[in-house]
């Protein structure tokens, strides 16, 4: 009797779970590891458009927390007149701004933002520069972005508020988008990932008449600055950590520019 009203208990909360992950009914349960279960669940079946809207809404969060380059600046002008003919990859639109800040990074998110920080621009040539915004158009393009923020999602504060309107998110608090904005910039890309996005910008440089050797260039540039240490490395090391093994792919874009340019000249 105690282990069929055990089984009748289990069958319940399954019961329970189920309904509140499929009809995302925006009720909290009294028990914190049920609740926990059901976010968990909620947001591994995320819709990649409520992905991207996530991704929009943590772009307007970080935008309005850091000193975007206006219409006019120098930083602005210079990005602007680098990436204004590039509108989309793979159907999403693109965006571009600077930061401005003495910080080396730059990243891109689901909905196709692309943020490049200033001190980035003041240690790379425009073609060097291109292929590291190549790099970023190709983790859009490959789906890495859209990963990376789902997994954000999934760890942070932000967990669990999925609403029953057709599975919108709802509104986000600030602590809630500060605590995804924090998982979202502690992201990681795979090994093969980061060679993914690198065989994109080869090819993007390649496309649009950049030096196929600026991607190789732009790495070699990247492990230079963590050897210089860079005040305490705090102004490169966010970009540089979260691309790992930056001198195997340094050499290996230098492989793939030198074969190309023996291509040519065949």
């Amino acid at each position: 009797m105690i282990a069929l009203f055990a089984m009748l208990t289990a069958v319940l909360i399954a019961l329970i779970i189920y309904v509140l992950v499929v009809t995302r009914w925006p009720v909290r349960l009294p028990h914190p590891g049920l609740q926990a279960t059901v976010d968990v669940l909620k947001a591994a079946d995320l819709r990649d458009e409520e992905v991207v809207r996530m991704a929009a809404e943590y772009i307007r969060y970080a935008d309005a927390r850091n000193e975007v380059a206006p219409k006019g600046d120098p930083y602005a002008e210079r990005l602007a007149r680098l990436t204004d003919r590039y509108e989309s990859v793979n159907r999403v639109p693109l965006n571009f701004k600077v930061y401005k800040t003495p910080d080396v990074n730059a990243f891109a998110t689901a909905d196709g933002s692309i943020r490049v920080f200033s001190g980035l621009m003041d240690r790379m040539t425009d073609d060097q520069l291109m292929a590291i915004i190549g790099h970023e158009m190709g983790h859009v393009r490959n789906r890495d972005s859209l990963g990376a923020m789902r997994k954000a999602y999934l760890t942070s504060a932000a967990r669990g508020v999925l609403s029953a309107a057709g599975g919108a998110l709802a509104g986000l608090s600030a602590s809630q988008l500060g605590s995804l904005a924090e998982k979202y910039a502690g992201a990681r890309f795979s090994q093969q990932q980061e060679y993914r996005a690198d065989d994109f910008s080869f090819g993007f440089l390649v496309r649009n008449g950049y030096d196929p050797r600026a991607m190789g260039e732009a790495l070699d540039r990247l492990q230079s600055l963590s050897k210089e240490g860079m005040g305490g490395m705090s102004e490169f090391m966010r970009l540089f950590s979260t691309h790992p093994e930056t001198a195997r792919r340094a050499a290996r874009m230098h492989h793939r520019a030198e074969a190309y340019r023996k291509r040519l000249k065949s």
